[in-house]
């Protein structure tokens, strides 16, 4: 049997690698950090200490390493220290650095790298019952699961009744008979498991799917304005990708699995709501199931389409792939940086310097709102990356240590720095190996054909190295950073709005119109797009590539505007049919607008818009349409002011006994009476469309509507044609 690590599990004095089909091993580590000599007298609870000499941001010092008993000893201990270092590094990822340890590997043989097709999956999803759509923990029953081995059927388990505890104890067998390595599901953490566990509990059974027997152990943290819970699952890895949504697909307005299936090309079911779940589950429980059966395949399908990326960079920064899930981007950052640092036997010191104020980031500019025909996208390529690079931008070379190196003061766009210039810094070192990595691969997918299992490996990795290059610019200016330095990420944001702005005067200076700046992209009016290039990328030490052409785009403000591609797709930045915060009915006729608008079809605006009016008046609409999103994105008492998701969470505490955890996704209504709308704000679950003040969702459209209209309106209000219309 291979003998693969891919799990790590860590308690507060010791460590339990985890190897695929089940075999571990448990691993005693000492928790330590380094103080400077001075400090020495301050130091109380240790078990060991020495003298070592390390470099300390690239400069040689004299450091005491101290050694301690346990996680707890070593923070009392930290307490009465003014500069510890590496103390906001995780135990467990120092033994990763200090052993080398590299996800999906054989410890015994490094060289050899594997995969997560090379252990056994188990993908499951679960459907609750509840009579109002609004499950409740410990009380509302698992009435169906369905799961699958590795790329076995789809099987499903399911009650005649709603006695659950026949479910609970069936999954709990397949668990422990299939004996899986990873277990996979969407949003399984913060629904699925919680109720499970729950329903355990109440029922007097124990949901025992650890390796040893042992049931989950919640725990979460609070990211992005939700909380990504985390369910433990001793000896499995639990892969819940409802994370990876949150953090890799921001334009997403809620991340739910159908909204990532759709951005992926994942064919998917029609969606069943929680509040439809009672009345498919009394009425056709055939469809009900086999709808759980279509839903798991596509999730299944979503872990395809993102799993070898996940890998990727899990592999890159030593994040085993469990926590690599719920990391966010700074954090990975953060782990590479710290593996590049250790390689140069560096200590990693976080920086006194805190950013007292936001500082400028890239250049945004529109021209004027309004339609235009014939544009040219053209954006730089790891724009940021580059710049540090060629630049020598780093955290330890802008406004270096005195003494560090030879500086030369700069001045870009009114912002000051002094920068090395004798010593390269290790963010250019890095930014440089990750574009030469990145450009072999991609010569190496340039002599493979898209099935092969080799190419779609190596476009992971790609993908990777992309994430994590791009994402370097913002971590130096992440407050949370060890690596943290605001003076130069905000002289690469200079250097980006100095390098934009003259590629805007030399394609002005070709008599080429521009329209639209953002940050490493720019837009102008042109059909023969390509022949500019090759002139500008001469003029300037960037690259410039091609994007994309468009054949009509229409633009309404600063980042919201929308684009009809020569292949016939429709890309759209901004406009509220991409976000969370818009009723569907809403969101799908501004689609349907700014469609016809872009294909050239004006004419059926009047139709498509009276359409849709003519819905709500006559209430010929489903609950669903009239939903709009909001989580709750901290506690209650700390709101400054009542929003429609507040006066939700108070209206289920009050009425329903039903307590809103932070995180928690609502589904909101605005129903008929007196009081403003936040006022008038209730759960989906309890109300419907005879319920709803549609007069409201009517003005709503008309606004939303009128904004869209704005710069055609302008446009032909001369010609006497659209404005008639309305």
């Amino acid at each position: 049997m291979r003998k693969i690590y891919f799990h790590i599990e860590d308690t507060e004095d010791q460590l339990e690698l985890w190897f695929s089909g089940g075999m571990s091993e448990r691993v005693r580590f000492r928790p330590y950090f380094y103080i400077l000599p001075e400090e020495e007298g301050n130091l109380s609870g240790f078990l060991e200490k020495e003298r070592v000499r390390k470099k300390v941001m690239g400069v040689e010092r004299d450091l005491v390493k101290v050694y301690f008993k346990d996680e707890r000893s070593m923070k009392r201990a930290m307490k009465g220290l003014k500069n510890p270092m590496e103390t906001g590094i995780p135990s467990w990822f120092k033994f990763i650095l200090d052993s080398g340890l590299i996800p999906f590997s054989d410890p015994d043989n490094p060289s050899e790298s594997y995969g997560i097709e090379d252990l056994k999956k188990l993908f499951f999803s679960g459907m609750i019952y509840s009579e109002d759509g609004f499950p409740v923990e410990g009380k509302s029953p698992i009435v169906a699961i369905s799961y699958s081995v590795d790329d076995g059927p789809i099987e499903v388990i399911s009650a005649s009744d709603l006695d659950d505890s026949v479910i609970i104890r069936e999954f709990v067998s397949v668990i422990s008979k299939e004996n899986p390595d990873v277990i996979v599901g969407y949003g399984q953490d913060a629904d699925e498991f919680k109720h499970l566990m729950a329903r355990s509990k109440n029922l007097g059974l124990r949901l025992s799917i650890g390796r040893d027997g042992s049931e989950p152990m919640e725990t979460g943290k609070f990211f992005r304005g939700t909380i990504i819970v985390e369910n433990r699952i001793r000896g499995r890895a639990n892969l819940d990708l409802f994370s990876v949504a949150w953090r890799d697909f921001p334009q997403l307005p809620e991340r739910t699995w159908y909204e990532l299936a759709d951005e992926l090309g994942v064919g998917r079911p029609e969606v069943m709501m929680k509040f439809r779940v009672a009345e498919a589950w009394k009425l056709n429980r055939d469809n009900a199931l086999d709808y759980m059966r279509k839903k798991l395949s596509t999730i299944i399908g979503i872990y395809s389409k993102i799993i070898d990326n996940q890998i990727a960079l899990s592999k890159m920064s030593l994040i085993p792939i469990h926590k690599l899930l719920r990391s966010s981007v700074g954090e990975i950052v953060e782990a590479i940086l710290l593996k590049e640092s250790r390689s140069r036997d560096w200590i990693a010191f976080s920086s006194p310097q805190r950013p007292e104020e936001s500082y400028e980031g890239g250049f945004v500019w529109i021209k004027s709102p309004g339609v235009y025909e014939g544009i040219c996208y053209l954006d730089f390529a790891s724009m940021y990356p580059s710049i540090m690079a060629l630049h020598n931008l780093s955290f330890e070379t802008v406004n270096p240590e005195e003494g560090f190196c030879e500086v030369e003061e700069v001045n870009v766009e009114g912002v000051r720095a002094k920068v090395c210039r004798d010593v390269e810094g290790l963010v250019p070192q890095l930014v440089r190996k990750l574009i030469e990595e990145r450009s072999k691969i991609k010569e190496s997918l340039a002599n493979l054909k898209q099935d092969d299992p080799e190419y779609k490996r190596l476009d992971a990795a790609q993908r990777a190295i992309k994430v994590v290059t791009n994402a370097i610019y913002g971590y130096m200016g992440w407050e949370s950073a060890t690596f943290m330095n605001i003076s130069a990420a905000r002289l690469t944001s200079a250097y980006g709005r100095l390098y934009i702005k003259k590629v805007r005067g030399m394609l002005e200076s070709k008599g080429l119109s521009v329209i639209y700046i953002d940050t490493d992209g720019i837009q102008f009016l042109g059909k023969e797009c390509e022949n500019v290039i090759d002139d500008i990328n001469s003029g300037i030490p960037l690259r410039l590539d091609l994007r994309y052409k468009a054949l009509r785009g229409i633009y309404l403000a600063k980042k919201k505007y929308a684009h009809l591609l020569e292949d016939g797709r429709i890309i759209a930045k901004g406009f509220e049919f991409v976000r969370r915060d818009y009723p569907k009915i809403v969101k799908e006729a501004q689609r349907e607008v700014v469609e016809a608008i872009l294909r050239g079809k004006e004419s059926e605006i009047e139709k498509i818009v009276n359409k849709f009016r003519d819905k709500i008046i006559k209430g010929d609409i489903k609950r669903e349409d009239l939903i709009i999103f909001e989580t709750i994105g901290k506690e209650e008492e700390r709101f400054e002011r009542m929003t429609k998701g507040l006066r939700v969470s108070t209206w289920l505490k009050a009425e329903k006994g039903i307590e809103v955890h932070r995180g928690q996704v609502l589904r909101i209504i605005i129903i008929k009476g007196p009081g403003s709308v936040t006022d008038r704000a209730r759960p989906a679950e309890f109300f419907d469309v005879s319920d709803a003040d549609l007069d409201y969702y009517l003005s709503l459209f008309d606004q939303v509507i009128e904004r869209t209209l704005s710069p055609l309106r302008v446009q032909e209000s001369k010609k006497g044609g659209l404005e008639e219309w309305f």
